[in-house]
């Protein structure tokens, strides 16, 4: 027995070593692809390096790494522009509990990018993210449900949220929605909402500002 158990501590500490020697390379490649991506100077060859050492990366298992890789397909920097290779890689995040990754899924539903629209399983992927404190989560969550869009009507929990989020996401479209949704309670604090929104350059809040001086 005491052979058995020798042989088995002597296995796991093996393994245990490999994960972590694995575990490491993959945060190398992803600081090399950080340090090709972030060059003041990049050019189109740092962003096809910052591409491959992305996929390096994720192709081992590093969260973080796939979703660059989403992003990265995406915009189409360092590789082809493909909605549908941008989609899997997040996915691939949000389905190991990435924020980040979770947030743009639900986007993608919202839009309707590289799958069939659906704002009920968009409310759904924000909410996720929200939970696993995605500040924007909360954001596109207010703005959906103050329109109504793939989830019941909640003005209430609406103003709530955007007041959880633009603290943080200081969003001037997040200023002009909050503005409408409390102009009859506040009307002064609705105005200046707008006046920041319009200095950050919505035009809408711009408009609705001139509509009111005339």
């Amino acid at each position: 027995m005491k052979r058995l158990i020798a042989v088995l501590v002597t296995w796991f500490a093996a393994t245990s070593a490999a994960f972590s020697d694995s575990a490491r390379i993959t945060w190398e490649w992803y600081n090399a692809a950080e340090v090709h991506q972030g060059r003041k100077a990049a050019g189109p060859a740092d962003q096809r390096l910052a591409a491959h050492y992305f996929r390096l990366a994720a192709d081992k298992g590093n969260i973080a790494a796939a979703y660059k890789l989403g992003e990265i397909y995406e915009n189409g920097q360092g590789l082809a522009q493909d909605p549908v290779q941008a989609f899997r890689w997040y996915m691939k995040a949000a389905a190991r509990n990435d924020k980040h990754g979770q947030l743009k899924v639900g986007w993608c539903y919202q839009k309707g990018i590289a799958v069939t629209a659906d704002a009920a399983i968009a409310a759904i992927w924000y909410r996720t993210a929200a939970e696993n404190d995605n500040i924007w989560g909360y954001h596109m969550l207010a703005f959906m449900l103050a329109d109504g869009e793939g989830m019941k009507q909640d003005v209430a929990l609406a103003r709530r949220y955007l007041e959880l989020s633009l603290p943080k996401t200081k969003d001037h479209w997040a200023k002009w929605k909050l503005a409408h949704l409390i102009e009859a309670e506040d009307p002064k604090r609705a105005k200046t909402l707008l006046k920041e929104a319009a200095a950050a350059g919505n035009l809408q809040a711009a408009e609705d500002l001139k509509r009111k001086r005339d």
